[in-house]
């Protein structure tokens, strides 16, 4: 699947007597770029720029549905997710499992979204993906509870800056031998899956500056 679809939400629809438009509003609202289910979404799916696609989910719930999303990316998967209705509308269960999955897109989408697997290896409980589009920059998933240190192995450089993606909160780092220290604080928000920023080193930063 299209590496861009990360989570694809597949409406069960039971009835034609719903509102497409809200359904794929929600879905773009919480960062999704794709979604499966009957034609009649389809006039939604083109004016919100979603992709409509045929895929059968899962059933996942608020508990659940953040860890088969990241262990589904860190694979190079896709976590398609059953959303059921009820008389039209979101079932309160799939509602509630949305708003989770809301609650850590908005901090951590971007990253989620635009990676890919990358070579780098970290040696706690987590993994490192990268951006398809800027390899430079690399993100660093890590489970909670979270270490006081991590090592990163397999950059070529030592890297410009290190940062929670969560505010943007440096992190002190030391750089020896491929191997990347990085001190952790805790972020402010107790999310199960935390995520961190490695800005590599870039061509541009060879480039000398010039001076008039």
């Amino acid at each position: 699947m299209n590496p861009d679809f990360a989570i694809v939400l597949n409406f069960k629809l039971n009835t034609d007597n719903v509102n497409a438009d809200a359904l794929v509003k929600k879905a773009r609202d919480i960062g999704v770029r794709a979604i499966s289910g009957s034609d009649i979404l389809q006039k939604a799916a083109d004016k919100y720029t979603i992709k409509l696609v045929n895929q059968d989910g899962v059933d996942l719930s608020a508990d659940d549905v953040i860890d088969a999303l990241v262990q589904n990316r860190k694979n190079g998967k896709s976590t398609v997710i059953n959303i059921h209705l009820q008389d039209g509308k979101i079932s309160p269960k799939d509602e509630e499992m949305l708003e989770v999955i809301n609650k850590w897109m908005h901090m951590f989408g971007h990253a989620f979204n635009e990676s890919e697997i990358s070579e780098l290896t970290v040696d706690q409980d987590g993994f490192v993906l990268q951006n398809r589009h800027a390899v430079y920059q690399k993100y660093v998933f890590l489970k909670s509870p979270l270490p006081e240190k991590i090592t990163v192995s397999g950059l070529s450089q030592e890297p410009n800056r290190v940062e929670w993606i969560q505010n943007r909160t440096d992190l002190k780092f030391g750089f020896e031998d491929n191997d990347l220290s990085i001190a952790l604080t805790q972020p402010e928000d107790d999310f199960e899956w935390q995520v961190l920023r490695i800005q590599a080193h870039r061509p541009e930063d060879d480039i000398a500056e010039t001076k008039f």
